[in-house]
């Protein structure tokens, strides 16, 4: 090749011509506009019908607050110190214990269901037990490691079972051993499960080390945000929240380019049909055996609480044990009263969670479709729903309750919103693993995007759907019980929250305890009817 050939085959520069204006991409120009229209939004809701309500400042004051106060500085690097030990703790658990079930596949539901035990615990009501046993910096870190643990665990179990069957096979044929098939195939095929877990649970742990603010502590994000809400400083209420969302959408986009950057983004699997692959699950032996290990988690868990107890060198005052708890609700003598208490109280918390995780989750599914088959809408789209999720609940259920009411719409949109987000993720991946000749296969044939959805996307979302319903049916639960607890004069939550206040902690420890049990209920419930559906597309 010639040096003139050469040079004519020289790719182009990216240098912008001078005078050339640089035009932003489609899904730029659709988020530019949906901030503006957000913003515009605001600011007209704020000063029209919310304006001598005092419970929606104008963007540009929430901005002038945070200026005025300098972002909190001091108090975002004790919330970030405490939540980068929370993140580091729950995820090495998390990984360590999802590399466990790998070793011993037995264990595997039942540390599920230990995850889940962990996952329905309600943070709001262990939170003051926590801080009477540790330190204020210990029971901050242990609040968001405890908020992060479940979802890497879940992340780390399904991607170690993600590996193809195919290059297993070829890396043991050649001689392969079980860690050279752990190091060459299981582990680069989790990468994208376990990164979108450490992901997700990135701006989790700092939500959680800021609960855990609210129970004590000089400093940090959630103890100035208490104390702007008591002396109803609504502005720099939502300033702090403002930085909080930012701070976490930051540690989201941090955590996901770092994984990008060590080649998580990508699934390594190529086989397309493999994930339909696991849907023949077996039927009454296999749900029976499912139900032995869940009962070998929830023996795990009690074991864990008990042992816990009698480390912690305190007495049986402020820490109940499983024993205690069984006596309390039925054995004592106020045990049928103590009963009837707590299931009248129960049962409203049930209609708020139940009302919220079905409007959540119909919202949910609706807009995935939407995303998915309008991919510009997506892309504009998706960072705002990431944002949406790192927004601190704690700190914006009492605005929420001024603005929807402390009834059972108020309640239903913070068990909503608790829903909402895992669910569009969750379900908007699942329609997005369709492979594309089966898509390419429809278009061929006159078919339309809606029908592409209707014949063959929705079979890839099913398995989402559950996947979701299996995190936000507790997650509904705990926004319920966590709305109850701050705002509602009803339901388990503001039971729970008299009871921390009159030291009433038989009561308390039994609420936390049924709670759980609904939780890993719904769970095992999930798990079947998901095994079933499963069976029954299979075999037709």
């Amino acid at each position: 090749m010639t040096l003139t050939a050469t040079i004519t085959d020289a790719p182009p520069t990216n240098k912008v011509p001078v005078g050339r204006r640089v035009r932003l991409s489609r899904h730029h120009r659709t988020q530019l506009y949906i901030i503006i229209g957000v913003i515009a939004l605001w600011e007209l809701l704020a000063t029209t019908i919310f304006a001598h309500r005092f419970v929606l400042p104008t963007p540009t004051s929430i901005a002038q607050t945070a200026w005025n106060d300098h972002f909190y500085g001091s108090d975002l690097v004790t919330t970030l110190s405490e939540a980068a030990l929370g993140w580091l703790i729950g995820n090495g658990l998390g990984l360590l214990l999802a590399g466990l079930s790998l070793i011993s596949p037995r264990l595997e539901k039942s540390l599920l269901s230990f995850g889940v035990l962990t996952y329905a615990v309600p943070t709001v009501a262990i939170g003051p037990i926590l801080f009477i046993i540790q330190s204020p910096f210990a029971a901050k870190v242990t609040m968001s490691a405890l908020s992060v643990f479940f979802v890497t665990l879940t992340a780390g179990v399904v991607g170690l079972r993600q590996s193809s069957k195919t290059a297993i096979e070829m890396v043991s044929a050649f001689g392969g051993s079980k860690f050279q098939v752990l190091q060459k195939v299981r582990i680069r095929a989790s990468m994208p499960a376990v990164a979108s877990g450490l992901c997700i649970s990135a701006p989790a742990s700092i939500l959680g080390a800021i609960i855990g603010d609210y129970f004590g502590g000089q400093s940090g994000l959630g103890v100035v945000m208490l104390q702007s809400q008591q002396q109803l400083a609504v502005a720099r209420t939502w300033a702090i929240a403002l930085v909080t969302t930012i701070v976490s959408g930051g540690a989201y986009a941090l955590t996901l380019y770092a994984t990008k950057r060590f080649g998580a983004g990508t699934a390594t699997t190529t086989e397309a049909g493999e994930g339909l692959s696991t849907l023949r699950i077996g039927g009454l032996k296999s749900n029976m055996a499912a139900l032995v290990r869940l009962f070998g988690g929830v023996i795990a868990g009690l074991i864990i609480w008990d042992l816990a107890i009698h480390a912690s060198g305190l007495g049986g005052y402020f820490l109940k044990s499983p024993l205690a708890v069984y006596q309390y609700l039925f054995v004592g003598s106020g045990a049928a009263a103590n009963r009837s208490d707590i299931i009248s109280a129960i049962g409203i918390t049930l209609m708020h969670a139940g009302t919220g995780w079905l409007v959540g989750t119909i919202v949910a599914i609706f807009g995935a479709v939407v995303l998915v088959l309008y991919p510009t809408l997506s892309a504009a789209v998706m960072p705002f729903v990431m944002i949406v999720r790192s927004v601190p609940l704690v700190a914006m259920t009492p605005l929420l309750a001024l603005l929807f009411g402390r009834g059972l719409i108020g309640i239903t949109v913070i068990a909503g919103l608790v829903t909402l987000v895992p669910t569009l993720v969750t379900v908007a991946d699942g329609l997005r693993q369709v492979p594309p000749s089966s898509i390419d296969l429809i278009s061929s044939i006159g078919g339309s995007k809606l029908q592409a959805l209707m014949s063959v996307r929705r079979m890839y979302a099913i398995p989402s759907i559950f996947a979701a319903a299996k995190i936000s049916m507790p997650g509904a639960m705990l926004g319920a019980v966590l709305a109850e607890w701050m705002v509602s004069g009803s339901g388990i939550g503001h039971a729970m929250a008299y009871d921390v206040i009159g030291s009433n902690f038989g009561n308390l420890w039994a609420a936390i305890a049924i709670i759980v049990a609904i939780s890993l209920i719904l769970y095992f419930v999930i798990n079947a009817i998901e095994a079933s559906l499963k069976r029954k597309l299979a075999i037709s």
